[in-house]
């Protein structure tokens, strides 16, 4: 009788421990969450950073020495600095949502032209507070970003940064400078101090008031990616080229007037590619959905094809659509974005168990 009561113990506990290999199978979100963060989130807003700093030094040189090579350093530095923000662009949560810090750095879109109005109304009274950090940054969030020191460096009357040194339009310069390497300094270091948004996301789970399990983190990251290309595709793109319901508004996408504007672009192509391939989504899937991954690489090389074409042409996206085949071009990158979007938002969450959740594009 004893020997036939453990023996049936025995199989019954056999029964219910879990199945190796089913435990195999389960998908290993909290390594793809830690890969994403030291990987790709926190050095990449550590190089955004390192460029904001840059940024403002040059700046303060131009400002002593007026000169048009110190004007071309400026402008040179400029454009890393929109690559650098451009690829982490996509990371519009954590950090930098607190603070109002995303809109403090890249107030856009713009639609009723807001901000230009603000900045060029600063710099036509000049406007003595806006050369104070403080009294800027109690200011309106379109007067202390990356657009504000586009028009600063590269629009109308930018000719007078080289008229002599300590003019308004300078001064103003460097105090946005100053601005975005605080914020862009803010929002690197709350990603990575203890109590940073990085334990936030590594500490997922049933206590964390943010993330329940590294599932809804992985999420996050996800829905960050679909968004950027839908901001890609739905907002930059169809403002360069238009579309049957929309007319190209060339004037309204980032950074046209520095001519970084395809560049900036190609830039938050790279920062999805980044995540996505740094981050270890394929090993989160399935054996037999692995190529989602593959395909979805496909799709983003094919959209950042077709506009590092026109970007390495050094085309005026103001002229666009009068160019038959820059147009045509740039027309064919909204298809693999399209795909990129349809892959993010159905594909990969179904194949992962996830819900992509709330989209903030949503009513736009």
């Amino acid at each position: 009788m004893a020997r036939a009561m453990l023996a049936g113990l025995l199989i019954a506990l056999a029964l219910s421990a879990p199945d190796p290999a089913a435990a195999q199978e389960q998908p290993d979100h909290a390594t793809v969450v830690h890969r994403a963060i030291d990987r790709v989130i926190a050095p990449g807003h550590a190089s955004f950073a390192e460029a904001a700093s840059a940024q403002a030094v040059s700046m303060s040189r131009l400002c002593t020495e007026a000169s048009e090579d110190a004007l071309s350093e400026a402008r040179a530095a400029f454009a890393k600095l929109v690559t650098a923000f451009s690829r982490v662009e996509l990371y519009r949560f954590g950090p930098a949502r607190a603070e109002n810090r995303f809109e403090r750095l890249f107030f856009w879109p713009d639609r009723r032209g807001r901000g230009l109005r603000q900045v060029q109304r600063l710099i036509s009274s000049e406007d003595p507070t806006a050369l104070d950090g403080t009294a800027l940054a109690a200011k309106s969030v379109a007067v202390q970003g990356l657009l504000a020191l586009d028009f600063v460096l590269s629009g109308t009357g930018s000719d007078s940064l080289v008229s002599g040194p300590s003019g308004y339009r300078c001064g103003y310069g460097m105090a946005v400078a100053d601005a975005i390497r605080k914020t862009a300094g803010e929002v690197r270091d709350g990603w990575t101090p203890p109590g940073g948004y990085a334990e936030v996301m590594r500490g997922a789970g049933p206590g964390n008031a943010v993330y329940r399990s590294h599932a809804e983190a992985t999420q996050e990251l996800l829905q960050a990616a679909r968004e950027q290309i839908q901001i890609l595709r739905d907002l930059k793109l169809v403002a360069l080229v238009g579309d049957s319901q929309r007319p190209a508004k060339p004037k309204t996408v980032p950074f046209w007037r520095s001519g970084l504007a395809l560049n900036a672009i190609l830039g938050n192509i790279e920062g999805v590619e980044t995540l996505l391939e740094e981050g270890g989504l394929r090993e989160l899937l399935p054996d037999d959905r692995k190529s989602l991954v593959n395909e979805l690489a496909f799709e983003l090389r094919q959209a950042y094809g077709a506009i590092s074409d026109q970007a390495r042409a050094g085309r005026d996206v103001t002229k666009i659509v009068p160019d038959s085949e820059a147009h045509q071009r740039l027309t064919y990158a909204a298809i693999p974005l399209g795909g990129a979007f349809s892959i993010l938002s159905e594909r990969l969450p179904q194949a992962l168990g996830l819900s992509v959740g709330f989209n903030s594009l949503d009513g736009d």
